[in-house]
């Protein structure tokens, strides 16, 4: 999946909001649990927010969430859209409900 779009500014994937890791995980919850915290450089994280979005990774994602995109534990959405949920964990915003 190229549209891999990640609001959790402190990932250590999150490179222009782009997702840049080669595999992501979806849990039942909906929680993106390849989210990685990078390290404590301030300066790093708001470069991320300024850099070029990156679209060349082409990321698989594992789902294990009941929605409507899973289809035998893989993600079928053209593209997803990871966000910070209010219990501050990376969350899927794309999932609706089967």
């Amino acid at each position: 999946m190229y549209d891999l779009k990640c609001g959790q500014k402190d990932c250590r994937f999150n490179h222009g909001y782009c997702c840049c890791a080669k595999d992501i995980a979806v849990s039942a919850g909906t929680d993106c649990t390849t989210y990685e915290k990078s390290g404590g450089n301030y300066g790093t994280e708001a470069a991320a927010e300024f850099s070029k979005p990156d679209n060349s990774v082409d990321t698989c994602v594992s789902c294990n969430a009941p929605c409507l995109f899973n289809h035998a534990t893989r993600c079928i959405a053209n593209g997803i859209t990871v966000s910070t949920a209010d219990d501050g964990n990376a969350e899927c915003l794309t999932f609706i409900k089967k």
